[in-house]
């Protein structure tokens, strides 16, 4: 088959992290499977006559390689070759993956990707799904699957639940890597403070979770892909910390998809792919489903590591089928 033309919706590469960010491991896959590698950003998109356009550079990837049960990066992981302005009805897949937050320059991004809807064109994540899928909210649609939630700016009701919980885990709506995350007791003498910090003095919404005991064992990120889970590992928060981000430094352990996670997976699977949300990590801790990451969801990298699983490859390939079912439809 003849390779596609994959367009990677990216931070600036400069700043991205070779030898952990998803991303990279998905043009290292990408260009492995015999497919042209593009790469922009969302600031670099545009409409012209009513089509979507992007500036464009062809990237060429030094793979980088498993030393000690973790990925190391080439020093220059990357060559990058201009092509000018590109109408992304002439590239078969678009993969958005720029990172949090879902602010207004990022929507506005979406909105542009709007126009990008072509027959030979494939969006993962499709913009409608970006903007509905808010990673720490939608999971609010599942209350069978998810911890004990609340959504509120008002002090006094923040402050009521946390009471009645004894521990809750806050959550801004619309950050990522830990960022925000605050764990909650209801005899800290600096609650009310916390509280009126994290809302802007009861101004801005914010999650609580109610803080699920299994929590110590650390959470899980399982990958997903068209509904599908296909690898995971366990993200153990470190010392005194009770994030278990790894931008927080939690430590990456080994893990295997369960039951429990084709189970989720089965119940959200048909509502994704009516959104077009073909790529997701869901966060689980336990047995309870805690987000669904949609934006630019990591760690294919770690499950390779730690498991072997050809997780980017299965990525890529899973990508390529469904473009290959498009164009038969």
């Amino acid at each position: 088959m003849t390779g596609l033309r994959m367009l990677f919706v990216v931070d600036p590469l400069d700043g991205l992290l070779p030898a952990h960010d998803t991303s990279v491991a998905l043009m290292e896959a990408a260009q492995a499977d015999g497919h042209e590698v593009l790469a922009t950003t969302m600031r670099e998109l545009s409409v012209v006559d009513g089509g979507a356009v992007a500036r464009a550079v062809r990237v060429t990837v030094d793979p980088c390689r498993v030393v000690d049960g973790r990925f190391v990066a080439p020093q220059q992981w990357y060559r990058a070759e201009p092509v000018g302005d590109v109408a992304l009805a002439d590239v078969d897949v678009v993969l958005v993956r720029t990172d949090p937050p879902v602010d207004a320059d990022y929507l506005r991004g979406t909105y542009v990707l709007d126009a990008a809807r072509a027959p030979r064109t494939l969006l993962v994540n499709d913009p409608r799904g970006l903007r509905e899928v808010n990673e720490k909210l939608y999971t609010l649609r599942y209350p069978d699957l998810v911890p004990e939630t609340v959504v509120r700016a008002d002090l006094d009701g923040l402050r009521d639940t946390v009471a009645r919980w004894g521990r809750a885990v806050l959550k801004p709506t619309d950050a990522m890597a830990g960022r925000g995350i605050l764990l909650l007791r209801d005899d800290d003498p600096n609650l009310a403070s916390l509280l009126e910090l994290s809302t802007g003095r009861g101004q801005s919404h914010v999650i609580l979770q109610r803080f699920v005991p299994e929590a110590v064992d650390g959470d899980r990120r399982v990958i997903v892909v068209d509904g599908e889970p296909v690898g995971a590992i366990r993200r153990v928060a470190a010392g005194t910390e009770f994030r278990c981000n790894m931008a927080a430094g939690a430590t990456v352990l080994p893990d295997a998809v369960t039951s429990r996670d084709k189970e989720i997976c089965d119940t959200l699977a048909p509502d994704l792919r009516a959104l077009g949300i073909v790529l997701a990590g869901l966060d689980v801790i336990g047995d309870r489903l805690t987000e669904v990451n949609v934006t630019s969801p990591t760690g294919a990298r770690e499950i390779e590591a730690l498991t072997g699983a050809p997780v980017a490859c299965v990525v890529v390939e899973r990508i390529v089928g469904l473009h290959a079912r498009r164009g038969a439809a």
